[in-house]
């Protein structure tokens, strides 16, 4: 039991080390002048908001493969059953395997939404028939 907790720690340590906003490169200037009413993130709020994708993905991301993957029988299954008709899988598998698979910074921030159920395949315009170049002749 000591060494399954051992391991869990060291991969939810190296997990938030990998996904953890500080590098170690050449820092970038600071902007001269900051947009009014947006301050400067501080570094434990950073912290926070990767620690915290990190938390929400390890839940929320096997329950997206898990429907991701019974999209995919799903639409495999219909397939079948239509007899070859690949609009019904589309329209059962393209939801299913859509959407964010990880939970990130942004998302926690509401800077972009959380999509579980991606949208359906929109329809292909129909292709207007092109008329031929050639006129007809007249008399």
């Amino acid at each position: 039991m000591i060494i399954y907790c051992r391991k869990v720690f060291i991969i939810v340590l190296v997990s938030m080390w990998i996904l953890s906003p500080f590098t170690l490169g050449a820092a970038e200037p600071a902007a001269e002048n900051p947009p009014p009413g947006q301050a400067e993130p501080s570094s434990g709020e950073d912290l926070g908001y990767g620690v915290g994708s990190v938390l929400a993905s390890m839940f929320y991301s096997p329950f997206k493969l898990t429907y991701a993957g019974l999209g995919l029988l799903t639409g495999g299954l219909g397939f079948v059953l239509s007899a070859g008709n690949t609009d019904v899988a589309n329209n059962i598998i393209s939801p299913a395997v859509r959407g964010n698979y990880i939970v990130t910074p942004r998302h926690l921030k509401g800077e972009e939404p959380l999509i579980f159920v991606g949208l359906p395949p929109s329809p292909e315009p129909a292709q207007p028939q092109q008329e031929s170049s050639a006129a007809p002749a007249q008399r």
